[in-house]
């Protein structure tokens, strides 16, 4: 299959396979622990730093929050979708690496028993819908991103702005990190303390890419591998 690179970072852009290992952890269970822990830190970084009922209550939203809220009916339902979608692509994944047992490795010249591993792993694949499973993770984050992204640099004044940007972690890390920039510099200004960095992402959405055709042919390369 084609893999369709959703999203591009700068200057650190993360490749489709390291957001395909995101997505098998996810099914482990284990990235939701690390997912619960920063959003619980970011929480906590909210409730210390500032008496938000107050602040939430006396500092409308600008023009741009303003809007990035008034799509909230729109990304909610969407944003409920991605995480599962992505856990059962990964879940579907995982069931080919299963069904081929134990990687034999690359360490010698003769990849046949390698190869043989791939190709076991990608006939499950096919068999147990991973395609479609994935297409829907990538159509869910193709809708999500397209929708959120041009907010992703806008500084949040609100309470419910905040707790937005925070709510699209499964689209990517950036978006908790945004917000935690956006607590930061809440913060700075509530108790007179220098101004931290502006948070500042460059996204780019992407389309297939000249080598994607490869990588999708080849096992050995696969996303997860």
């Amino acid at each position: 299959m084609r893999a369709i690179k959703l999203l591009q970072r700068d200057p650190a852009k993360p490749s489709l396979r390291e957001r395909f290992a995101l997505m098998k952890a996810k099914a482990a269970g284990l990235a939701a622990e690390t997912s619960q822990g920063r959003r619980a830190m970011l929480a906590g970084s909210m409730a210390a730093a500032l008496p938000l009922p107050a602040l939430a209550a006396s500092t409308p939203p600008g023009a741009r929050e303003a809007e990035f809220l008034a799509l909230a009916p729109d990304l909610l339902p969407l944003i409920r979708r991605v995480g599962p979608a992505q856990a059962e692509a990964g879940r579907l994944f995982d069931a080919g690496d299963t069904a081929a047992g134990e990687h034999p490795g690359w360490i010698s010249d003769d990849t046949s028993a390698a190869e043989a591993w791939g190709v076991k792993a990608k006939a499950t694949r096919d068999a147990n819908g991973y395609d479609e499973a994935w297409a829907l993770a990538n159509t869910l984050s193709i809708a999500l991103a397209r929708l959120a992204d041009p907010y992703i640099n806008e500084p949040m004044q609100t309470l419910p702005g905040i707790m937005l940007k925070a709510a699209l972690a499964d689209l990517g890390e950036w978006w908790s990190e945004s917000a935690l920039a956006d607590v930061s510099r809440l913060a700075a200004e509530h108790f007179g303390l220098p101004a931290p960095e502006p948070f500042f992402q460059e996204l780019v959405e992407a389309g297939v890419e000249p080598d994607d055709e490869d990588e999708g042919n080849d096992e050995s390369d696969s996303p997860a591998s």
